[in-house]
């Protein structure tokens, strides 16, 4: 049903090299909600995500999309439900900017109109249309991170996996590229280091510190200074918006 989470993390726990990154999460992330996830480096917000996107397998713990656990969705289900932008990447090579985003239509019951009109907006948006036909491997950072947003809009998945969506983007481009990601009305799942950024977009918020969860909330419940003190080492708290930092502590 539509008003059921779309996300349920329960008791998870992950292990890098014998290191603990995320113990004993748990978090609901309802339909149609931005939630972000916010910490320090280290803190587990990327080994979360890539088990949120089938790259790794939690050690313990069950995660459900949609009401059904992580492993039972069939490839074909998956692809076309969840979209996610990653830090690794892929390799380039050999593509253009248009092969990759049509790569994401893969496997989506698409007339080749709606495909080529899914391609030609998603394209506009990101600014790339005018270089659709430019050899991707060759791109700047900016460049492949709209080339890879540029994907998942033309795809349109029901969730979306984002990885510091901002990485290497004009704030230009953080804007107009979150907003057209928000206005799609998915469940998007985010980290970010911009805490402003994360405030302006997010639903909710969700803090991570050494693999654990810290709190979760609207921003500004969140965002105090108490937890600026603690978690993310700094003297400030976020007020309007806005936040605003007076110093680091040693």
């Amino acid at each position: 049903m539509p008003s059921d989470p779309m996300v349920q993390i329960e008791g998870l726990n992950v292990s890098l090299g014998g290191r603990p990154r995320v113990r004993d999460f748990s978090l609901t992330v309802k339909r149609g909600s931005f939630h972000g996830l916010l910490g320090p480096n280290g803190a587990g917000k990327t080994t979360l995500l890539r088990v949120l996107y089938r790259a790794r397998a939690a050690d313990a713990g069950l995660v459900r999309i949609a009401g059904t656990p992580i492993n039972d969705w069939a490839r074909p289900d998956w692809t076309r439900t969840v979209g996610a932008l990653v830090q690794e990447g892929g390799s380039l090579q050999g593509l253009t900017i248009r092969d990759v985003v049509e790569i994401g239509l893969m496997n989506l019951p698409l007339s080749p109109e709606d495909r080529t009109a899914r391609m030609d907006e998603a394209l506009h948006l990101t600014g790339l249309h005018d270089m659709a036909d430019s050899e991707a491997a060759l791109l700047s950072g900016g460049e492949r991170q709209r080339t890879h947003i540029a994907q998942i809009l033309a795809r349109d998945p029901a969730l979306h996996i984002l990885d510091e969506p901002a990485n290497h983007l004009d704030l230009c481009y953080q804007i107009l590229l979150l907003d057209a990601i928000r206005a799609r009305g998915s469940t998007v799942i985010a980290t970010f280091h911009d805490l402003t950024l994360a405030a302006r977009y997010c639903d909710t918020v969700t803090v991570m510190h050494e693999g654990r969860h810290v709190a979760t909330g609207r921003p500004d419940e969140v965002l105090t200074r108490k937890i600026m003190r603690e978690v993310f080492r700094v003297d400030g708290a976020l007020e309007d918006g806005v936040m605003r930092i007076t110093g680091a502590l040693r």
